[in-house]
This record gives C-alpha cells, structure tokens and sequence, in this order.
C-alpha cells in the first residue's frame, strides 16, 4: 500500500512539472568556443551532439545569450551563429555543414549529388555502397567518406549500404549536397541487447547472451515464437514434439539440468514472466500438452535474447537454472505514422508416407503368423485363421486400403498481419492485429488465432516515462487425439489398421466399428476434441528520474489464460451400443508480478563507467480447474453434461497455487570498455518450500578484457574487436508441486455419508533448492572491418540436490517421497560465426553455429538404485557416470538361420523355457547363462545429440533477395516405438514392406524375424535395438525467395514498400531415420527420443504480400 501511495505521489508531483518546466533551458556565454558552447547543452539536456572535427573553426569566439529556450530554438540560434544546420535522431543532434540553395542545372536530364557519410559518433565512413533506387546506377564513399554521383533529374532516392551498417534511403528531392549518417546495424558491437531488468550494449556483455533478431525471418511465417530460434541459436535445442497446429514444442538450453523438476526455461515477454507449461487437461493418449507460446504472433516480435550463463541469467535466481528467453516485441518511433499489411496464404502436405503390407501381403504374414504359432505348440492340426483374414468377399472385409491416403490431406492455410507504427517526441505507439487461419495435414484438425497488441510510451516530463504493453488473443483447437499407442490414437492407428478392412458399406454409409478396431475417419471428424483459448498479457512501467543518473522504475504485469475443453465420443465409434461420453474442463490461470527497481549510472572523467541496480519483485500463481466427466448422452448431437445419463469424476476440480518473493541487485564497472565487471545476486523465498529452507541465495560474478583496445593489438590493423570473457555463478529451481513439502491430501476418501480425505503425498519440510553452479569462458571476436564476427563460449554446469521423487516401501502408506539426492553435469563447447562475403551490388551474408553438450549423472544415492540404476519408464534409465536418455534393453545379434544354429541351447527367461529356433531373434547373453532374461538388458542407446546447430544464407541482388536456412542434429538416437508397432503382428496389425524380408523356412538368412501370432518368445515385444535408430538429420529448414518492387512502381501506387515473397518449410530432411521424422517428442526432460507416433511435420509453401505506407 506504501509503495502504490508512494508512485501515486510521484506521478502527481511530475504531471505537475511537466507543464511547468518543459525542458526550457537560459545559457549566457561570453567569448565561448563552439566545444564549450556543445558541451554545456549536453550537460543540461540528454542530447549528446556528433559532428565532424573539421566542421568548426575551433579559434572563433561566441557570445550567446539564450533565456528560458526550448532544445530547439537554442538549436537554431547555435546553428545560425555558427552557420551549420542539424538533424535530430531520438536523442543525438547530428551537425553538419548547411547545403547550399539548389542550382539550376545546364542540363535538365541529369544532375549531381554530392555528400559525405558519416556513422553514429560521426566519422567517416569509407566504402559505403550508393545507388539509385531502383536502378544500378551508383557509386562508392572515398577514404574520407565523401561520394559524388550523376543521377537523373527526377531522381527522388538515393541508397546508402555497407556492411554492419542499416541500410538507409534518403529522399533527395531538390538536393544536390547530402550528410547522410548511417546507424549500426544487428551485427555492429553497438547493438543493445535485452538483459535482465535491464539493457545493455552488446559490446559491453560480460554473459553468455545470444540475441535472434526477427528480421531475419520475418518472411519465414513461423507459426510461433519457439520455432524462430530452431538451429538459430548456439547452445539451444528446440524440438518440435508434434507437427499438429499450436501443440506442444520443448525448449532446453545447455542440456537437461534437472531429474523430476522441469528443464524448460524462463520465458519473459516485455518484462512480464509467462506461463509456458500445458494447462491443457484432455490430452487424450498424447504425451504432451498444447504451447502456450503459440498465443504469440511471432510478427510482434522485435528481438529474442537467450540468456545462458550464470552470469546473465543469476538475476531471475530460483527460476533460471534452465535458461531465460526474453522476448522484445516492437515499439514505436518517433515519426509519421507506418503501417503495414502481410497478407499470405499456402498449403502443407505430409513429408513422407510410411511403407504397409496390401490386402494381399497382409493376408500371408497373418497365415504365416499362426503357422509358426502351431509349429510353437508342437500343433499336429494347422489353427486356422479368423474369417476376417481369409475372407474376401464380405463387404466389411474386401477392401485394399492405404489408410494414410485417406487420413493425410493437402491443408490449407492463411494469414494476415496489421500493423501500425509511429508517434511523436513524447508519445510513440504501436499496434497490431493478426488473424491466423491453419488447417492440420490431418483430417479435420484446425487452428484459428486472432491476436492483437498495443505498445504504448509517454514522456510525461524530462523526468518521467511512463509505458503499457498489452495483448490478447484469441485461439480455437480443432484437435485430434493423434499421439500415442492408445486405441484411438490415429497416426498409430491408420499403420495397423489391416487394408482389408474397408472404409464404408456398398451403399456408401460408414463402417465405423469393425472386430475391435475403430474407422479413423470416425474418430477424426466425429470425435470433439475442442480447446478454446482466451489470453490477456499485460504489463505497465513508470520510470522517474530521481535524481540525475538515479532512476526508479515500477512494473506491473499480468498473464491470465482462460482455456475451455470439451471431449465428445459419439456412439458411432464404439462397440458398445448407445455408449457415448464426455467431458468439459475450464481451466483459468492467473500470474501476476511486480517489480520495483532503482538503477544509477555515472561516468567519471568518461573512462570510469559504473552503474547499480537493486530491486524488490513479487510474483503469484493460482490455477483454478473445473470440469466434470458424464456417460450416456440422450443424443449424440447433445454434447454438454446436462444431457448425460451419469456425472462422473468430481476430483478434477481443483484450485492451486504459489507465490515467490525476491530481492535483487546488480553492479556493473568498466574502464575505458577494455575491462569489465559485473556481479549480480538475487534472494528467492518460495511458498513451495518449509520456513527453514523458504529462501535460496543465488550470486554470480563476470569479468571480461577487450584485448583489442591493447596497443599490441591494434597495432595488427586485424581485430575490429576482441574480448574475453569469464564468468561464474548459480541459479535455481523449485519447480515441484506446490505443496510437497507440506504433504497433500485427497479429496473423495468418504466414511458412509460423510466426505474425508486421505494422504497422498508425504510431507519432508526439509526439502530445498536445487542449485546450479555454472563456469563460463568465452571469446568475442570481429575482424576484416566488421565482416567476420565470431563467438564462442566453453562452459560446466553442476546442478547438485536434485528434487527427485524417491520410491519407499508401500507399507508406509505412499509410493514416494520427494527428497534432495544427487548430482548432474552438462559440459559443452558453442562456435557461432557470422560472415559477410560479398557487400557490394551482390551480397551474401552467412550465420553458423554448432553446439556440443555432454551431459552426465555424477552421483546418485546407493539405497535408491535397482542394480546400480534407476529404472526411469519403459524405456530409460538413470545410472552414475551415464547420460540422461539412455536407452536400456536388449541387443540383437540377428535371427536363428536353422533351429541347429542355437548350438547353446539358449532358453527365453528360465532354464525351463523354450528353446529359442529358426526365425526367432539371436538376444546376446549379457552374462553366460543361456538364458534370455532382464540380466541381460544393457544400454542399447543414447538420445542425447552429439552435437546441433544451423546454417544461414542470405543472398540479395538488386530488388531480389534470397534467404536458405539448414537445421542439423547429429549422434542422437531414437527409440521408435511407432517402428515397434508397425511391425507387430498383433490382433491382425498391418506391419511394413519389411516384413517381406522376413523368416519363412529354415535356411533363411535374415535379420527380420519370424511372426507368431501372440509373440511367445518376444522376438518383437520386448525393449530392445532392433526399435534403436540413428536420428541424425540435416533439414532444409526453410527458403524464402522476395522481390521488393521498385519506387518507379510504389509511387505511383501511392505506397512506400511493396514486396512479394514465397516460402518453403521443412522442404528436404536427409536422415536415416525410418519413421515419419527424427525430430520426435521428449515426453518430458528425462524421457528423450521417443517416437511414440506424434503428429508427423508437413512441407509447407506459403506465398505472401507485404504492402506498406
């Protein structure tokens, strides 16, 4: 209350002064030089001038006498005595020598333009690139930065370009002598990056911080923010877990940090923390949720910063042991009003279809199937197969049918973006609103957004700024349960569904169930899974200068998503006549935060810069969830529960919740920017945790030198840059559920008439932070004159206490209980190099970086393991000295040619089982014995990539202009349960063309096995490497190929900009991998590399067009 009496006070106090003061300024000068003159206009404002030295004559005296002025009449009074004009660029004035008045030219067809060029602390720039718009007439800046061209008369633009520098165009109607100053561009040292609470320069950065400027794939029509940085930053993973419209994408920064308490990282969007985990409650049989990153127009966004080291990341403490994403979106600028409008629309299809047996083929590895199964059993009588197998002639069982034909569609979609820009000195907005319209390459699968945002910043008065971000959107889900191994998990399903069976009866109505398999179609169109999504992200700022180089900032955010579910299976996709059910679940999530901060900045004698921060932050979860489940519908055209015959599953309403308290604070030095320091520390207290352990104290420390201001150096004429950076310090993580420490309690546990409740969850009020240590070292380079720039960093990261859900006896009434054990480290190596090859008519720019990571579980507890290991699902385990995502199963050596080759006489599972004989699987015998048993499972894989990464181009040639981005994983494998599925020969599944290969009769030589209906000997059903496969890739991610029209045709059009752009994604993957795609979902952060049959990737082709005024 204090705190919101005290900001209320302020803003009155400065409303106040802000019409009263208004910045006029009264100087008196008597015999000044001009850099006495500047000098003091510069103390008083926050204008900072640029000039050429040789502008001024520096011996000549002036007497001003200014009274009670604004900025811009002291200007003009300056610049008449001293007869040179200005331009004014946000804060900087920019003096140059006054142009001389136009001169009738002696020849009407042409005319010559003069100038110099200049960057931003004005010198000259040499080399720089000028051109006619729209033409190839042009020429080059000399040594001194001056250009002379002959243009036409009409000529009205002239282009300026070099490399490291923006691109500018300057409208020279009736100008014949130019200063053109020229800004640094994304590339250039000068660069400022987002950091936390704060901005810094990028020359300046002590961390790790890697920033993904959006402009760079503005035309790539990404569907969401995560899938910019795919292979785009260094040290990044993003993995896609399904191909379906707005699901689920996993984000890990320098590998998996942590066993059961989450390894995705902090997202903040403006300053504001969002919610990224799934609030989605009916997922079906998919193993993830929906993205919630996916409400974000990805065309919103101005810049993308990953913050990676401790360093840069100790600020956020108890949440940043994974990483922070920070999210800038665009801004206004002072100027005219620009708007934009992106219109596009295109179409995806399916990368690849699987290979499946025809009727034909299916109908003999059935026959074959029970006849190894008789010749198992010693049968003297041949079983005979069900009718559906061998009868053809039944209208139910007569078809040949590729069900990926029939459920795999070319999809439509379409997109149109809106924005509006601009403002004045003290008010600057920027707005936008975008509507999204996707069709899934799946049947009756759908996604439609609307979202819109408004940016806004004020100066109040030379003291106070005050700001709003906010958006909202709009989303709608036409979901299919695809995902999964479940009965209705339809990518798995249309793989094994026999061809034989046939899609509609002669008189064209549906087959919808037939001998215990459910008709795709049916489950696709019939079937509701609907998610409708309304989100609000906001966030307001007051910044009050205090004092001069003393600021006070306050933040307020919030994030609230409101997300509506309904399930509906009709009776028509069950075998149980008039079933049918449902389910609705509302789901609101509400996070609020705020943040008050003072920072100070002061210079001394300009080579000593210091500046601190310290703050105070307070941040809230609650998630409500209701929702009931009902049976027995009146009507399968009545969905919500009031037309079901039972009301089910009460528990799922629930309501939770916590809270964080922080203090925070940073301290930043440098000398001369050739050496730097920086340290930062933060206090979280979490309500997750007992009142001995509430609060976690999380420090860092960085230094850097640029050994390129060293003499020895500079003298080379090589480095443009050079630095070398240190760092060390933790992070956090209490990403566990909200009351384990405390113990939970189930609702539902009733005595006769009365509710009750039981334990669930054992309390341990000594559970604490999990702590991540992490040492940094890194180099910064930039040679040959900007056109080659380097990164690399080589880091280690501990994380020791481990929140881990232990196993305990059931006696003691729970399954688990959640303590502090052991230790994880990643280790790893980032290269990125950015390269400008050509500058000149033609150029090419290229963007590479790699990333190696080893990741390793240092220790764990002796009394937790299971023979030196930690069982971890189906398909994992968690061993000492052994990554996270190791697979563990049992090898294959190949198949039994002839029941003679088993010359061991090695028996399934004890010394009483068969023998295994022809056709069946040669399993190593880990230990000896002849038996085939789990003694004899071993590490069968590793899921964790060698290394990653991504390469960029871009090419432009006059109005043409040509981006082609590669993305490439290496070294990872994949467990292919979908593999495992489709080459099961269970309850009459189709399998692959694979099968072909297989054992028919003794003396075969094969590595595919024999079928037998019921897999006694488990050749198939087991966890082993025959489902192991390289998931290596190389993607060509995505092209895209513009032309922006000439001004001869906007002019005319009345417009400023007009391009057209087409767009290939995810157009050619080269991998080994047989499935639908290697990129596969991660389950969650222990479980890597599962292909479980989620929503395959599609090729996508989107034309566009992008008009502005």
């Amino acid at each position: 209350m204090k705190l919101t009496l005290l900001l209320t006070f302020l803003v009155v106090v400065a409303f106040g002064k802000s019409f009263s003061q208004e910045s006029n300024l009264t100087f008196n000068f008597r015999n000044a030089n001009i850099r006495e003159v500047l000098k003091a206009v510069e103390q008083s404002t926050d204008y900072v001038f640029i000039y050429k030295d040789d502008l001024f004559d520096y011996s000549k005296k002036y007497s001003l006498n200014i009274e009670n002025k604004n900025i811009y009449d002291v200007l003009e009074q300056i610049c008449a005595e001293t007869g040179v004009a200005y331009d004014i660029r946000d804060h900087q004035v920019i003096l140059r020598e006054r142009e001389a008045p136009p001169q009738q030219s002696t020849q009407p067809q042409e005319r010559k333009v003069s100038g110099v060029v200049l960057d931003s602390n004005g010198e000259p720039i040499p080399g720089v690139n000028v051109r006619v718009v729209g033409t190839t007439t042009g020429t080059i800046t000399d040594t001194n930065g001056n250009f002379s061209i002959n243009v036409p008369s009409k000529t009205r633009m002239l282009q300026f370009s070099f490399v490291g520098m923006k691109t500018k165009e300057v409208d020279i109607t009736g100008k014949n002598m130019l200063n053109v100053v020229l800004e640094d561009s994304a590339v250039s040292l000068n660069e400022i990056v987002a950091v936390g609470y704060g901005i810094q320069k990028k020359r300046d950065l002590t961390g790790s911080i890697v920033s993904v400027n959006m402009g760079s794939v503005e035309n790539s029509k990404v569907k969401d923010v995560m899938s910019a940085l795919q292979g785009r930053a260094a040290g990044v993973q993003v993995v896609s877990n399904s191909g379906a419209p707005g699901d689920g994408i996993t984000v890990t920064v320098r590998g998996q940090s942590s066993l059961n308490s989450g390894n995705s990282p902090l997202y903040v969007i403006d300053g504001v923390p969002v919610e990224t985990n799934s609030l989605s409650q009916l997922n079906g049989w998919n193993s993830h949720g929906l993205n919630p990153l996916a409400d974000i127009n990805p065309s919103d966004i101005q810049s993308i910063e990953v913050l990676k080291d401790a360093a840069s990341t100790s600020i956020y403490g108890a949440r940043a042991a994974n990483g922070v994403i920070l999210i800038t979106t665009k801004r206004g600028q002072a100027g005219k009003a620009k708007v934009s409008i992106n219109a596009s629309m295109g179409y995806s299809k399916i990368t690849r279809f699987l290979s499946v047996l025809n009727a034909t083929q299916w109908r003999q590895v059935v026959t074959d199937a029970y006849r190894n199964l008789d010749y198992y059993n010693g049968a003297t009588t041949p079983t005979e197969p069900s009718w559906t197998v061998v009868d053809s002639l039944s209208p139910r069982n007569n078809g040949d049918v590729d069900w990926q034909n029939v459920m795999y569609r070319t999809a439509k979609q379409s997109q149109v973006d809106f924005s509006v820009a601009g403002g004045s000195k003290n008010s600057k907005y920027a707005f936008s609103t975008s509507v999204l319209d996707q069709d899934g390459i799946f049947l009756a699968s759908n996604y439609k957004r609307i979202t819109s945002r408004l940016n806004t910043d004020f100066t109040v008065s030379d003291k106070m700024k005050i700001g709003q971000s906010v958006s909202y959107t709009h989303g709608v889900n036409n979901r299919i349960n695809a995902g999964g191994t479940g009965n209705n998990s339809l990518v798995v399903a249309i793989l094994v569904r026999p061809p034989t069976y046939s899609l509609t009866f002669p008189d064209g109505s549906p087959i919808n169930y037939f001998f215990g398999k459910r008709n795709p179609v049916a489950l696709a169109e019939e079937v509701t899974h609907l998610n409708t999504t309304n989100r609000i992200i906001g966030n307001q700022y007051l910044e009050y200068e205090l004092l001069k180089g003393l600021k006070f900032r306050a933040n307020l955010s919030l994030d609230f998503i409101n997300m509506k579910e309904d399930e509906f299976y009709p009776t028509t996709v069950d075998y149980r006549a008039g079933y049918n059910r449902g389910a609705v679940r509302s789901t609101n999530n509400l996070t609020w935060a705020n943040d008050d901060y003072l920072t100070y900045t002061k210079s001394f004698n300009d080579v000593h810069h210091l500046s601190a921060m310290a703050g105070f932050s307070t941040q809230e979860w609650k998630t409500e969830v209701t929702g009931l489940d009902g049976m027995y519908f009146a009507s399968d055209n009545i969905h919500t529960l009031n037309g079901a015959g039972t009301i089910s599953n009460q528990a799922v309403n629930v309501t939770y919740g916590h809270s964080l308290a922080s203090y925070f604070g940073r301290l930043t030095y440098d000398y001369k920017s050739k050496y730097l320091f920086e340290a930062n520390f933060r206090a979280d207290g979490s309500s997750r945790f007992g009142k001995d352990n509430r609060f976690g104290y999380f420090p860092s420390a960085s230094a850097a030198w640029r050994f390129s201001d060293e003499p020895f150096v500079k003298d080379l004429n090589f480095f443009d840059d050079g630095k070398l950076r240190f760092s060390v310090g933790q992070t956090g993580n209490e990403a566990i559920g909200n009351y384990t420490s405390q113990g939970e309690f189930a609702i539902g546990t009733n005595y006769l008439d009365n509710s009750g409740a039981s334990p669930t969850v054992m309390p341990n009020s000594a559970l604490h932070w999990e702590t991540t240590t992490q040492y940094d070292a890194g180099m910064d380079l930039t040679m040959l004159n900007n056109r080659v720039s380097f990164i690399g960093d080589v880091y280690v990261k501990n994380t020791s206490n481990l929140l881990f859900a232990v196993p305990i006896p059931e006696t003691t009434g729970f399954n688990y209980i959640t303590k502090n054990i052991g230790e994880i480290q990643n280790k790893g190596l980032e290269l990125s190099l950015t390269t400008y090859n050509f500058v000149k008519a033609f150029k090419w720019n290229t963007s590479f970086n790699i990333s190696f990571n080893r990741n390793k579980v240092v220790s764990l507890p002796e009394d937790i393991l299971t023979n030196g290991f930690i069982q971890n699902g189906s398909y994992h385990i968690l061993k000492e000295g052994e990554p996270i995502g190791v697979f563990y199963g049992w090898k294959s050596m190949g198949v039994y040619s002839r029941d003679e080759d088993n010359v061991d006489h090695v028996r399934m599972g004890s010394s009483n089982g068969k023998e295994f004989k022809g056709g069946d699987v040669i399993w190593e015998d880990l230990n000896g014995d002849h038996i085939i048993d789990d003694s004899d499972r071993q590490i069968i894989g590793d899921a964790q990539p060698k290394f990653t990464g991504g390469l960029n181009n871009e090419l432009s040639y006059k109005n043409f202009s040509l981006n082609v981005f590669f993305q490439f994983s290496y070294g990872n494998d994949i467990y292919s349960n979908l593999n495992f599925m489709r080459n099961w020969v269970n309850s009459y599944n189709n399998v692959s063309t694979d099968a072909l290969n297989r054992w028919r009769e003794q003396g075969d030589v094969t590595n595919y096995p024999k079928p037998t209906r019921g897999d006694p000997m488990r050749n198939t059903n087991r966890v082993s490497d025959r489902w192991i496969e390289d998931g290596s890739y190389i993607r060509l991610k995505n092209v895209n190929l513009a032309y922006d029209f000439p001004n001869a045709i906007t002019d005319k059009l009345k417009i400023s900009g007009l391009r057209l752009y087409v767009t290939g994604q995810n157009l050619v993957t080269w991998t080994h991998y047989t499935g639908y795609d290697p990129e596969v979902s991660s389950y969650s952060g222990l479980r890597l590399g599962i292909d479980d049959g989620a929503y395959p990737q599609s090729r996508t082709f989107i034309m566009g067009l992008n008009v502005k005024f």
